[in-house]
């Protein structure tokens, strides 16, 4: 009588533990971040903008960061150390329209702008945004 009530709890234990990783499994989208390049724009000789697709989940809107990165590099080796640069802006605007004149670049935004921020090229940017 032992034997049978152990083995069952064994089995109820396996299925238990099965049914928790297929659970897992189906919502491991929910916490996986997604960033690829959308499009990239040469300010000058020295700065290459990449402006980059953020999926965080199925749940939530997509974000789009904009990065200034050594022109010298290559795309590949901006995709190895994005975690490592910082963004000049976040926003949620999938058409941001986007304009580089005299190695200065004007970026127009009709969303929401969840950070703007300087980083160290010298490069000026000038930025008109309204909320929609």
């Amino acid at each position: 009588m032992q034997k049978g009530v152990v083995s069952r709890c064994r089995f109820v234990a396996i299925a238990i533990l099965l049914i928790l990783g297929y659970v897992a499994y189906q919502i491991q989208d929910l916490f996986t971040v997604y960033e690829q390049i959308r499009s990239e724009v040469k300010i000058d000789n020295q700065v290459t903008l990449y402006i980059t697709q953020v999926e965080k989940s199925s749940l939530s809107k997509d974000t789009y960061h904009y990065y200034l990165y050594d022109a010298s590099k290559s795309e590949n080796d901006f995709m190895t150390h994005v975690k490592d640069v910082q963004p000049i802006m976040i926003t949620d605007d999938d058409k941001v329209i986007t304009e580089v004149k005299d190695g200065q670049i004007y970026l127009r935004v009709r969303g929401n702008i969840y950070s703007f921020r300087r980083v160290g090229y010298s490069v000026r940017i000038h930025l008109d945004s309204s909320p929609y």
